[in-house]
């Protein structure tokens, strides 16, 4: 992908989502290369406290599955991100916002929520759902050989039971096909999205 970052004055919030192994960071990434956006990955922005937390609860640092997680530590993930990302675009910097996003991309309210408060700031809300199928995600769990994943990848038929794998945000959106045999680049793709974003009004 060629890195050329397109001007534009529309303040921007696009939330990049998917599920763990879809290639949601990459995603960003490459989104962000091209539009110059701020790049905020919920697990570069929150790991070391999710570990230390999770660790003080007397749990496993690498846990995303148990209720303690899901009840105690998930939600402070997404306050920390959802206000650095507030923070960002008060400053008038537009954002990319990398985070599974499963349950609050499928949520009406949450949705409806995010897109007033980015009115408010004069911002426009664009969602991107990372698309994979199960192999092609355990491909790359596998690949990037992160003790997080130990779970994921040791009850692999448990945790795929659990996907619901036609999962989309409920808000118009970009679909990114990310699939092993998908028949365009990601990098390709991304720049199509970041042209669209960059040329819509």
């Amino acid at each position: 992908m060629t890195v050329t970052t397109l001007g534009s004055n529309q303040l921007t919030l696009a939330l990049v989502a998917g599920y763990a192994g879809s290639g949601k960071s990459e995603a960003g990434k490459l989104l962000a290369a091209a539009t110059g956006w701020a790049m905020l990955d919920k697990d570069t922005l929150s790991r070391p406290m999710t570990e230390r937390l999770l660790q003080a609860m007397g749990g496993d640092p690498d846990d995303r599955h148990s209720p303690d997680y899901l009840e105690h530590v998930r939600p402070l993930e997404y306050e920390c991100l959802l206000k650095a990302a507030w923070e960002n675009l008060e400053c008038g910097i537009s954002v990319v916002l990398v985070a599974p996003f499963l349950a609050e991309a499928a949520d009406r309210q949450w949705t409806s929520r995010v897109s007033r408060r980015c009115r408010r700031l004069n911002a426009r809300f664009e969602a991107l759902w990372v698309d994979s199928d199960a192999e092609s995600m355990r491909e790359r769990l596998i690949s990037r050989n992160a003790s997080r994943d130990t779970w994921k990848l040791a009850h692999w038929s448990t945790y795929v039971d659990g996907m619901d794998l036609d999962l989309r945000p409920v808000v118009s959106h970009h679909l990114v096909d990310n699939r092993i045999t998908a028949s365009r680049p990601l990098a390709e793709q991304l720049e199509a999205v970041a042209q669209r974003l960059m040329e819509s009004p």
